[in-house]
């Protein structure tokens, strides 16, 4: 069995993101959040520990979303199939400066679709 090394727990989850980098601002998608950072896929290469401004919107309710503004550190990215001919990359980011309330909200998020998914298993 593999032991989990992760400090925070860690779910599948697409949720709309902007990233802005001082070459470049990109719309994406998460493809797994934990509070410790995002895991997103982008059409151009970023070099590892490019600073980012992160705006992430987190579902809250039905038709709701709460806005949630980090900033984070490419801390790994790795080439991903091309779509449409074009370059596909794999980004993981690491949380550095985070207001703790934004904290606790993704916490809380992640604690209720850990749940959820659980549940839905039994």
């Amino acid at each position: 069995m593999i032991e989990e090394r992760r400090k925070h727990p860690r779910i599948e989850t697409q949720l709309p993101l902007k990233l802005f980098a001082q070459e470049a601002d990109f719309i994406t998608q998460s493809v797994n959040l934990s509070c410790g950072g995002v895991l997103c896929e982008i059409n151009e290469y970023i070099p590892v520990m490019t600073r980012l401004k992160i705006l992430m919107l987190l579902p809250r309710g039905r038709k709701r979303s709460q806005k949630i503004e980090c900033e984070g550190i490419v801390v790994r990215i790795e080439p991903d199939q091309p779509q449409n001919n074009r370059n596909h990359y794999r980004v993981a980011i690491f949380f550095n400066r985070m207001k703790k309330t934004d904290k606790a909200k993704i916490a809380e998020y992640v604690r209720r679709q850990k749940t959820d998914t659980s549940s839905s298993q039994s």
